[in-house]
């Protein structure tokens, strides 16, 4: 279990890209590694009005929970812990981007899904952001086998307790670079194959050009479909590993609140029941529970589940997670010790998420 345990990084010699705040709920900035000239991510936590920081424990969360989730088997994007001198906020997590922007390209999942329906509007449409929306959208965009890759993000959602998985937290990556390569390599291997990309291509573009409504407004969401249906049709594209996920493991919980929990587990039992899922599994003004969708799912993922199970099975026990938990933030250097995460929300998380995993295997 150690090489799970989160390194540190002094990030404060590191070049900040100006200007570079990004999406999302929570700080995000991009720091470029000048040793080997790659990107990174580092977040912390939301800035309010008054000056305070929103949530100041959530990049443990987001830290822990991709280390829980890559021990369990999943697909997930790696945080570690950062650190800028320089920064309002100092601590944060750390992850290299998923992309290299001469080799490929994430495309979030809003971007597919507006593509598919131009009248969606997230803001205004939640009770439409069901999974069967987002399935007609793969289905649009040739993506169906990544389905299964959806659900079992939904799956890990509900072992976190994550209850922010928006359109913005999930998507596909397409790889250039690697399709270039592979279509370079069939060219020498045979010679018509020029011949089937080209009308390949074609058959892309002649859609397009039919779908594109001289409307100038509705033009530019059907050039971006198409351009993603191409993207989907001719580049290789794969669902993204899991990122974003900081939204659980009680976050946004006071230190007050949290030490009655310990000392009620009913209490701790009802957090967990109540817990929602951002994913609807039908149109409607309410979230779904996490293992009520579940359960929806398990309907039509039955093998799916199975091989989860299996796995969670083969991989989970207390003891490891436990040793997980105690240690995530035992590469703090001594002077930074007020950034570590107090022992009462280590506790509670190795009450969370046994209870929720139980909760999983039992759907």
């Amino acid at each position: 279990m150690e090489h799970y345990i989160p390194s540190f990084t002094d990030i404060s010699n590191w070049n900040k890209k100006p200007y570079s705040s990004t999406g999302g709920t929570r700080a995000k900035k991009i720091y470029i590694d000048l040793q080997n000239d790659q990107e990174y991510f580092f977040k912390g936590s939301k800035k309010l009005k008054n000056g305070t920081f929103k949530y100041p424990n959530e990049f443990w969360s987001e830290i822990i929970s991709s280390k829980v989730g890559q021990w369990l088997g999943f697909d997930l994007l790696d945080y570690n812990i950062a650190f800028d001198i320089n920064d309002e906020q100092q601590i944060g997590c750390i992850s290299k981007s998923m992309i290299v922007h001469t080799e490929n390209k994430l495309s979030e999942g809003v971007e597919y899904l507006r593509g598919f329906d131009p009248s969606y509007i997230p803001s205004d449409d939640e009770s439409r952001y069901t999974f069967n929306f987002i399935r007609q959208t793969l289905q649009s965009f040739e993506l169906s086998d990544s389905e299964k890759k959806f659900v079992e993000m939904l799956v890990f959602d509900a072992i976190i307790g994550n209850s922010d998985r928006h359109q913005e937290n999930w998507g596909f990556i397409s790889d250039f670079k690697k399709t270039f390569e592979e279509i370079n390599q069939k060219i020498q291997d045979d010679k018509n194959v020029i011949k089937k990309i080209g009308l390949r291509i074609k058959r892309v573009l002649a859609r397009a050009t039919q779908e594109i409504s001289s409307d100038d407004e509705l033009r530019s969401t059907s050039m971006n479909k198409n351009i993603l249906r191409t993207q989907s049709s001719i580049i290789n594209t794969s669902f993204s590993p899991i990122y974003d996920s900081g939204c659980c493991l009680g976050r946004e919980l006071e230190n007050e609140k949290i030490e009655k929990m310990l000392a009620n587990q009913i209490m701790i039992e009802k957090y967990v029941l109540r817990g929602k899922a951002e994913v609807r599994w039908e149109e409607g003004p309410a979230k779904p529970k996490h293992f009520d969708l579940l359960k929806q799912l398990k309907n039509e993922f039955s093998s799916l589940y199975s091989d989860i199970d299996q796995k969670l099975s083969d991989k989970y026990s207390y003891e490891k997670l436990e040793n997980l938990i105690l240690k995530i933030d035992s590469n703090l250097p001594k002077e930074l010790s007020k950034f570590k995460l107090s022992n009462n929300r280590k506790k509670l998380m190795l009450k969370l998420i046994p209870l929720r995993l139980e909760k999983v295997r039992e759907v």
